[in-house]
């Protein structure tokens, strides 16, 4: 759901050529989960590039996936 919502977000981003950051949703687990995440569009595409990824808030889990990168404001988690 939130990943769908990112995506809207992403395009609308680029078709009025907002600048960063750009207030992303968190994609973590908890469906009730209101938080967003600072990102230039260049640095969610990148995230995005692989369909197994999931961008959250720093401290956030994503069940059944492992973080790949993280700072103070994001997260980048992976599922195998």
């Amino acid at each position: 759901m939130f990943r769908k919502a990112n995506e809207s977000i992403a395009a609308k981003a680029r078709e009025v050529g907002m600048e960063s950051p750009i207030p992303f949703l968190c994609e973590c687990s908890d469906t009730r989960c209101l938080g967003r995440v600072p990102l230039s569009i260049e640095a969610y595409g990148e995230a995005r590039a692989a369909p197994q990824r999931y961008v959250t808030m720093a401290g956030h889990e994503v069940e059944g996936a492992f973080v790949i990168e993280q700072d103070e404001n994001f997260a980048l988690a992976e599922k195998l």
